[in-house]
């Protein structure tokens, strides 16, 4: 199959059909998926049943692995994947909700509010990758922005006033708002 992306949004977003991840990429769906990326920022691949190991075969196709150490406080045996993904669920080790004051839930809560993924570190993550396997039936949206078309839509003043700007980014700072 050839790997056709569709825009979404009139900035960025793209819907990939084509491919499915459960089996390796050809190169050429690999730089076709990586350019789509380049393009759209956040890609949908709808109807992809993978499992962890097929996930991250998937993420192998662009590059390293992110060294993930450091941005969870779940303790090692309260982990519930064994596959390496990091773990944004609400869910125990016993597969069951995890009690509100739970350090795991409490620290998880930050992932609620805008954030960006991995910029806090030095050398941040080319792409996130997301998969849901149990989907709520209501709620549990999860939206998008690309900084890239939010900085082009800017006028040329606020341009020249930012150029010189850094932006640092805390991790602790999101889940010390909350308490």
């Amino acid at each position: 199959m050839t790997v056709s992306i569709r825009q979404l949004h009139p900035h960025f977003f793209g819907e990939v059909s084509g491919v499915d991840l459960s089996k390796p990429l050809t190169p050429q769906e690999a730089a076709d998926i990586e350019s789509g990326m380049d393009k759209y920022a956040v890609l949908l691949f709808h109807d992809q049943d993978i499992t962890d190991d097929q996930q991250l075969a998937f993420a192998r196709n662009f590059g390293e692995r992110e060294n993930a150490r450091g941005g969870t406080v779940t303790k090692k045996e309260d982990y519930r994947l064994t596959s390496g993904l990091n773990d944004v669920s609400n869910l125990g080790k016993d597969g069951k909700p995890l009690p509100r004051d739970h350090r795991t839930h409490l620290f998880n809560l930050g992932n609620c509010l805008w954030h960006s993924d991995s910029s806090f570190r030095p050398i941040p993550a080319k792409f996130s990758l997301l998969s849901a396997r149990v989907v709520n039936p209501k709620g549990g949206n999860t939206e998008f922005a690309d900084m890239r078309a939010a900085y082009d839509a800017l006028d040329d003043e606020t341009k020249a006033e930012i150029v010189d700007m850094i932006c640092e980014h805390s991790l602790m700072y999101s889940r010390g708002s909350l308490g």
